[in-house]
């Protein structure tokens, strides 16, 4: 077991690793704790039995038997009420090894004060160590302790009247206790290795759940939530055409004459202060963020879930783009602004490779849109007539007309300056 941090001491059967012990020791101890007590309850019984029934089978002195029978069943209660204390399998053991070890003694004593045959000896000392055993469930370590001490007893008193019959019941009884062991030995190490076992399948699974959780959160980092479950889903080619969606691009300008002057961590950590406050407001306004490239960031509305109050939600999104960025930019004394292109009109959208996915948009409304950035002034949203239709009855945004502009693969089209409404 050594292979799944269960390994054993061989002669103790103790896991090596002390926190699996510990939570083996927790685990057993509830269910073994009932057993025990149980087990108790009968030894008790067994005890009160034999203080009747030794007198009335044997000529024996029936106060010998009748002292040492009842203190047996005095130190049973004792170790019934002592299992309170015993919340821990140590405990519940110590108390099994105290009970059976005396036990065996106390039959050893029985057969010596009374003159008991050693025929009837021996069957009693097996029935404590079935005891030992079974029904307290000794671990091997204690049961081996337990037998041995009364085996040891019980050679000594063959030993002072030998005969023929005795010998042969010592050797059985020997060959039963020893028989015991093993099994005992190995019910404990199979108990143990499954329960090791068990514990490095959970501990396999947490990992699994937590690996597939950030994978999750790594996926959706990448893509939408419902694009990530088509994926999930076995769709292997994803592309969508949706007849309404507003594309925004918004550029740091001056940032990349800053960035030759600054390290490169500095560089990327204010970079990570705009893009997550962006990622912030994108949420917000409940848009969905394609990408970066550079200091370039590109947010769509309407999709992946098509909407209506899209052209709003992004033009709203770009207006708190500027407030962010001066207030970074004064806060650092850097000199930034922010570039930003929006038009509205048909995209499609889906997801374009294999080991590293990427969600993006193509079209007209995308090249116009990026067009219109890389065209505008910054400090201003650059919006086409398309998107202010859409938007000029919100009175957050007031805008101007810059006439008709000539854009790269598009032509002429009619563009317009938004900027926030002051309030009076």
């Amino acid at each position: 077991m050594s292979d799944i941090g269960g390994a054993l001491s061989r002669l103790s059967l103790r896991f090596l690793d002390p926190a699996l012990e510990r939570d083996y020791q927790s685990t057993v101890a509830a269910s073994n704790g009932q057993q025990l007590r149980m087990g108790i309850l009968a030894g008790l019984a067994l005890w009160l039995s034999g203080m009747v029934l030794i007198p009335l089978a044997l000529s024996v002195d029936t106060a010998v038997v009748a002292l040492i029978c009842a203190g047996m069943a005095a130190l049973n209660v004792v170790g019934y009420l002592a299992t309170r204390w015993a919340t821990t399998l140590d405990r519940q053991q110590v108390i099994g090894l105290t009970l059976n070890g005396s036990a065996g003694l106390a039959v050893l004593v029985l057969s010596e004060t009374v003159g008991m045959d050693e025929s009837l000896a021996a069957p009693a000392i097996l029935l404590v160590a079935i005891f030992a055993f079974v029904v307290l469930r000794l671990r091997f370590i204690l049961a081996f302790v337990a037998a041995g001490t009364y085996l040891v007893g019980f050679a000594v008193v063959v030993a002072a009247r030998p005969a023929p019959a005795a010998i042969l019941e010592l050797f059985l009884v020997a060959a039963a206790i020893v028989v015991g062991l093993a099994a005992t030995y190995l019910l404990e190490q199979g108990a143990r290795d499954v329960f090791a076992q068990r514990r490095f399948i959970e501990t396999q699974a947490v990992a699994l759940a937590e690996a597939h959780a950030t994978s999750e959160r790594l996926l959706l980092n990448v893509l939408p939530a419902k694009i990530a479950e088509r994926l999930e889903a076995g769709e292997t080619t994803i592309a969508d055409w949706f007849d309404d969606a507003t594309v925004l691009f918004a550029d740091l300008v001056g940032f990349t004459p800053l960035a030759t002057r600054l390290e490169p961590r500095a560089t990327r950590d204010l970079l990570d202060r705009f893009f997550t406050g962006f990622d912030e407001r994108a949420e917000r306004h409940r848009l969905e963020k394609i990408k970066t490239i550079g200091d370039a960031y590109m947010i769509v509305g309407g999709v992946p879930e098509p909407s209506t109050g899209h052209p709003a939600r992004v033009v709203a999104f770009g207006l708190d783009l500027f407030d962010l960025v001066a207030l970074v930019a004064a806060d650092l004394g850097l000199p930034l602004a922010l570039r930003i292109g929006i038009h509205t009109g048909p995209v499609v959208a889906g997801v374009v490779g294999t080991h590293k996915f990427s969600y993006d948009l193509w079209g007209d409304t995308v090249n116009v849109a990026s067009r219109l950035q890389s065209h505008g002034v910054a400090g201003s949203l650059h919006i086409s007539e398309t998107t202010w239709l859409r938007v000029r009855e919100l009175e957050m945004v007031q805008a101007s007309s810059r006439g008709p502009m000539e854009l790269k693969g598009r032509g002429s089209m009619a563009t317009f300056l938004a900027t926030r409404r002051s309030v009076a």
